[in-house]
């Protein structure tokens, strides 16, 4: 089991403990370096503008790009009503783009036609006595 560390803080230049739990929280999330702010600064430096920190902007507090930087969209017109709409892929050509109202819609249209082909199956298959069965079904059965 991990102890109490004490740390110093890049900002402030004050001493901090660096807990066990938290060093074993670090651990589970896989990271492997200590923390270099006190957790005042840390909490000063999260609720700073990005322009004001002098580095890559984090793109907002509660969004996390995993340490790369926010997908490029690009610009195409809509399949369904024809307005601009902007995806994070390049439009091939190949396949209707749609914005996100018209790209509900047809989401919502495929489970209406999804859900009505399950029901008329269903509904062959109780008209029908169930499963179809053949007399070779029954060879050697006895019967």
């Amino acid at each position: 089991m991990a102890n109490d560390r004490d740390l110093t803080c890049r900002d402030c230049g004050g001493s901090f403990i660096f807990t066990a739990g938290e060093q074993e929280f670090y651990a589970s999330k896989g990271l492997q370096n200590d923390p270099v702010r006190c957790p005042s600064c840390r909490a000063t430096r999260k609720m700073m503008r990005p322009e004001d920190r002098d580095e890559t902007p984090s793109y907002g507090v509660y969004v996390s790009w995993g340490g790369r930087t926010p997908r490029q969209l690009h610009v195409a017109n809509c399949s369904g009503c024809g307005k601009a709409a902007e995806v994070p892929f390049v439009p091939r050509g190949d396949r209707p783009v749609f914005c996100s109202d018209c790209y509900n819609d047809e989401r919502k249209r495929q489970e209406v036609a999804q859900q009505q082909e399950a029901e008329a199956v269903s509904a062959r298959a109780v008209h029908h006595g169930g499963p179809s069965t053949t007399a070779g079904d029954f060879e050697g059965s006895g019967r």
